[in-house]
């Protein structure tokens, strides 16, 4: 029976992952949905050697697993966010629309020294939409005219996004070994899988009232990369437990199309996504009876992402079929802390709160992602039977207000009332 399991869970994770295409997420980096017990912790898991979910947050914390082990789980997401433009114009607000986040986590162990985890989930994910008729109306008003790089006797208006999508599913393999009693060690690889989607609305006015292009240009792309992960665990043996995950950076090759581009028309192209890296440091105390309490620290890479460049894939196209967008951001660092208590033998009660760094400055603060620092509330709980152990998560992120961008926008409005939310229900069983 276990052999078949094991022949069939990597089967279901190969399924899950050409399907994710239908994941979507409503931010750019989601730490805390890779599964529901992780999510009401506030993802302050680095630590942690009893969760299934450590085949994701701490590959090298599975050692303590003695048979083989699946959880796998769905997050329903949600953001809002208001642009108020100033000016006597309207508030406009992003689209209402519930996206879905999936997690699916597997541990076997090979025999007393070497275990294997597999991890498929969606770290990196954008979902934000505006609607058309606003962007329209926001683009007709002449707040975001150009004139300095337009073309003599041209007026063109700034491209504003009404739509990006982009998903950036991993999965993950490592091995972990023990190297003493206390002491483990993991490492692996990622592969990954990018989908993108681009559409703005941009205005061309000739001078004085013939208007040349007024239309919506779309660039869809997908690529694959590959990264590392390098993992380790200390248990003291006593109260505290640490743990150490490092995710590489990766450049994802994108190919793509772009279509009713003003000048270039219908054409294809190419570009890079560069992924950050992320180190996460954590510990974990269980000094209190019944208690668990961690404390994480994640450093992110977000540096690597200076510009957003789109290029023409042939020599043979036009060289205004791509645009060149300054982003510059920078690294970050979020603080997570996670509580549990054991109420009793089959229920568990969790918590836990995070501050989230934003790595966009105001000066490229634009409609795709007017992402701002924030504060994440989450709680869950945890029920145990003789086979399952269901679980359920939430969180609640509140981020603060942000001024639109100089550079994208002209520094025209502000971008307010922004919060997420997450709700994650998912199942651990023994195979």
């Amino acid at each position: 029976m276990k052999k078949i399991c094991i022949t069939i869970v990597p089967v279901i994770f190969v399924f899950v992952f050409f399907c994710s295409a239908n994941a979507h997420a409503g931010g750019f980096q989601i730490y805390q949905a890779a599964a529901a017990d992780a999510m009401a912790l506030g993802a302050a898991t680095v630590g942690r050697d009893d969760l299934v979910s450590s085949a994701w947050y701490n590959p090298a914390a599975v050692m303590e697993f003695k048979d083989t082990r699946y959880n796998s789980g769905y997050s329903l997401a949600k953001i809002n966010w208001t642009y108020e433009p100033g000016n006597g114009l309207a508030k406009m607000k992003v689209k209402d629309k519930t996206q879905l986040v999936p997690g699916s986590h597997l541990i076997h162990p090979l025999n007393s020294r070497y275990t294997a985890a597999f991890s498929f989930y969606t770290p990196y994910g954008l979902g934000m939409k505006w609607h058309d008729h606003d962007v329209q109306r926001l683009i007709d008003s002449g707040l975001y005219n150009d004139p300095g790089s337009s073309p003599a006797g041209m007026l063109v208006t700034k491209a504003i996004t009404t739509t990006a999508d982009l998903k950036v599913p991993y999965f993950n393999s490592t091995i972990a070994t023990r190297l003493s009693d206390k002491f483990s060690l993991a490492a692996g690889f990622s592969v990954i899988k990018a989908d993108f989607k681009l559409r703005f609305l941009s205005k061309s006015t000739i001078l004085p009232a013939t208007v040349a292009w007024n239309d919506f240009t779309e660039y869809r792309a997908d690529g694959w990369g590959l990264g590392y992960i390098l993992a380790g665990h200390y248990n003291t043996g006593k109260d505290w437990k640490f743990g150490m995950r490092y995710l590489s950076n990766a450049d994802v090759k994108m190919h793509g199309t772009v279509e009713n581009h003003p000048t270039a028309g219908d054409t294809y192209m190419k570009g890079t996504m560069k992924l950050p890296a992320t180190l996460t440091v954590g510990c974990v105390n269980s000094g209190i009876d019944r208690w668990q309490l961690s404390f994480d620290v994640m450093w992110t890479e977000w540096n690597r992402f200076n510009q957003l460049k789109i290029d023409p894939r042939y020599a043979w196209q036009p060289a205004d079929g791509g645009f060149t967008a300054p982003k510059n951001w920078k690294n970050t660092f979020s603080y997570r802390f996670g509580a549990e208590y054991r109420y009793c033998e089959h229920w568990t009660l969790r918590g836990g709160y995070v501050y989230d760094n934003s790595p966009i400055p105001d000066t490229t603060r634009n409609f795709e992602l007017p992402g701002t620092d924030g504060h994440i509330f989450s709680l869950g709980a945890s029920r145990k039977t003789e086979k399952y152990i269901f679980d359920v998560g939430y969180s609640y992120m509140v981020l603060d207000d942000g001024k639109a961008g100089q550079i994208p926008l002209n520094g025209i409005g502000r971008f307010t009332g922004a919060d997420n939310h997450f709700l994650m229900f998912s199942y651990s069983m023994k195979l």
